[in-house]
């Protein structure tokens, strides 16, 4: 079993924190001239900055004297502010959770606590401890949320999620919360497995975290109740105010899915702002949002824009969730002792800094990044996509033996979809499309209709999916087998098919969710994509996430999953899945 890196310091670590503090030995980097936002006092002072052993040993208006090897960053004029930290993040959105480093890094975000769903259903089982080690000794810290359970139903989850894997994981430090709980009704309704797995979470002074979208006040008091600690999901102040009323933590959400704070912002204002309790995240963006706007210093810039106070705001992003996540002797502020991760900025309403220290290195100036971090194995961690030469025909996308009235999935926006009942005749209704969600190895599929996704597609691939294998939609069986066909090639992507030809690809081989490319690159072949299902009809707002969601068996109202088509309120399967 490989550890996972340690987070407290050694005695000789201390020590040399110690020798500097007092001046006896010169610190590897200094920090001058600046004034230091105190995120504990709340105060903005002149101050100097002394790191040793990758830790902050001295704050404060003493003169510190450089040594021979001493790294100095002049701060004159600037002011000095602990690194960000986001608290819920999904660092695999089509780029690699490295490659969100490398991104997010230069803007400011040195600790990001991370979902493990994506690693977990990947990653074949030796693979998963050194995976969350080596992303954990990056500069930019990774800690980890331990899912519990499936965002979609699959075949897997028996293997992906069984007890004595999650037992492990639960053990490793770095794993400070379990969650996120999206399927919240089987919580409040008392399912014993999942009750007991959080209850095991709690025992083990893990926090847990809740997805209750539109939960009223009452029930988030019985979710309290079964041990949830915080909740990002709120999309009106009200329903904030309703958690942190029911003593949750609350993580305002602003990001590519959701850019909620503008609406959020009321419940921070006044003294609710310094509660300690409230926290932002951009929660998993895509990567043309983090290219084109940014992470958590795009949060920080909105809450300012807002009138929010800039001490709080920067509370939000620092010492809040470090303290959250019992961390707060561990990073989250600059004090002694604490993992030395700093940014400098022109002033607080500035929050994109013009340099980063992670872990007492100099990682990034004037936006880009000027340390190396090393290269991940993903090809050697991950389960391929694609297992085998089966690849779909036309005849495998027919409509025989649907009813004829049958029910469709109908996108009422980016992700939220509703049944919608359909008469199939010799041809589909306009805006009509075929929807088919199969095994790559042939073995079974679960078909349906949609609507109100797009209008003139003739075949879509896609293997960017949060459940079992790979979806295809489309009005034209023979663009939606080459679509399939072609993103099987590939081990995994969005390939778009018509007239028989493929007309755009994004290669997504790392398990058919990730490419190993830069991020831009991503970010662009997203933006190029959205734009030409634009063009066929696509009126939402992120492309990405409507993929991706397809099967989440916990938003409304029904989704394609591997039981079938699942009407989520009524927890019954419309269309089942047919085993071939």
């Amino acid at each position: 079993m490989c550890a996972v890196r340690r987070t407290y310091r050694t005695v000789d670590e201390t020590r040399a924190l110690m020798a500097v503090a007092r001046g006896d030995e010169p610190p590897d980097l200094l920090v001058t001239g600046g004034r230091v936002l105190n995120v504990y006092s709340g105060e903005l002072l002149p101050g100097t900055v002394a790191v040793a052993a990758g830790r902050t040993a001295y704050v404060g208006e003493r003169p510190i004297e450089a040594g021979a090897s001493t790294t100095v960053v002049d701060a004159r004029g600037k002011v000095i502010a602990p690194g960000y930290v986001d608290p819920h993040g999904h660092p695999q959105a089509m780029y690699t959770p490295d490659e969100l480093a490398r991104a997010v890094l230069p803007r400011g975000t040195t600790a990001i606590v991370a979902d493990t769903l994506m690693l977990l259903n990947l990653t074949v089982p030796d693979a998963t401890l050194p995976a969350l080690a080596a992303l954990a000794a990056m500069p930019l810290r990774y800690f980890w949320i331990l899912r519990l359970h499936g965002q979609a139903h699959s075949p897997h989850d028996p293997t992906t999620l069984n007890e004595e894997r999650l037992e492990a994981l639960l053990a490793l430090d770095d794993v400070r919360t379990l969650g996120e709980i999206t399927r919240w009704t089987q919580v409040y309704a008392g399912e014993a497995g999942l009750l007991e797995r959080i209850a095991r979470g709690v025992a083990a002074g893990r926090r847990v975290e809740g997805h209750a979208p539109g939960v009223s006040a009452d029930r988030v008091q019985v979710l309290a109740a079964a041990g949830f600690s915080s909740d990002h999901e709120a999309i009106t102040a009200e329903q904030a105010l309703a958690r942190l009323r029911a003593g949750l933590y609350v993580m305002l959400r602003h990001g590519s899915l959701r850019p909620d704070l503008p609406a959020l912002a009321p419940v921070i204002t006044g003294s609710r702002a310094f509660s300690g309790r409230i926290m932002l995240t951009p929660d998993g963006p895509n990567a043309a949002f983090v290219q084109e706007k940014g992470y958590m210093d795009h949060l920080l810039d909105v809450s300012l824009r807002l009138g929010v106070d800039p001490v709080a705001a920067y509370q939000m992003v620092t010492i809040n969730p470090a303290t959250y996540f019992g961390l707060d002797e561990e990073m989250g502020g600059l004090a002694p002792g604490r993992r030395a991760d700093l940014v400098v900025l022109e002033g607080l309403d500035r929050p994109m800094p013009q340099a980063v220290i992670a872990a007492g290195q100099l990682v990034a100036q004037d936006g880009r990044l000027v340390a190396d971090l090393p290269a991940m194995p993903w090809d050697r961690w991950l389960r391929p996509f694609t297992p085998g030469d089966w690849r779909p025909d036309p005849s495998f996308f027919s409509l025989d033996g649907l009813p004829q009235q049958a029910p469709a999935m109908h996108f009422e926006n980016t992700v939220i979809t509703r049944r919608r009942d359909v008469a199939i005749g010799k041809d589909l209704p306009e805006g009509v499309l075929r929807l088919a969600l199969l095994d790559p190895a042939g073995r079974w599929r679960c078909r349906a209709l949609l609507s109100g996704f797009a209008e003139r597609i003739g075949g879509l691939a896609t293997t960017y999916t949060s459940g079992a294998g790979m979806y295809v939609l489309g009005r034209d069986p023979s663009d939606m087998a080459a679509a399939a066909s072609r993103a099987m090639d590939l081990g995994g992507g969005v390939v778009l098919a018509e007239g028989g030809a493929v007309v755009f690809e994004l290669p997504l081989p790392l398990g058919g969710l990730m490419s190993p490319r830069p991020m831009g690159e991503v970010a662009a072949d997203l933006v190029a994509l959205t734009a030409l299902l634009r063009a066929r009809g696509y009126a939402h707002h992120d492309l990405a996430y409507s993929l991706l969601f397809f099967g989440f068996d916990s938003l409304p109202y029904v989704r394609l999953t591997y039981r079938g088509l699942w009407d989520v309120t009524g927890n019954r399967v419309l269309l089942p899945r047919e085993d071939l």
